[in-house]
């Protein structure tokens, strides 16, 4: 598996989404292979580009939970 530039775009994209206080900014692309999900994520993290945690569940669905910004 992988890092995608397409899943990048996509999760910059969602990261730079405004949520209302006290609501989770989590995110899934069910539609790509979990593991370039995961790998792209991971990369963008190292990176510092987002800052986010990354959760397998049962399904091997992959999600991405963004962690808030302090205002």
């Amino acid at each position: 598996m992988t890092f995608n530039p397409q899943i990048e775009t996509l999760i910059l994209e969602a990261s730079n989404r405004k949520s209302p206080h006290f609501v989770a900014n989590v995110i899934n692309f069910q539609q790509f292979d979990q593991e370039d999900v995961k790998d792209t994520a991971q990369k963008l993290i190292e990176d510092g580009k987002i800052q986010a945690t990354i959760h397998f569940h049962h399904n091997d669905l992959c999600t991405i939970d963004f962690i808030p910004q302090a205002i």
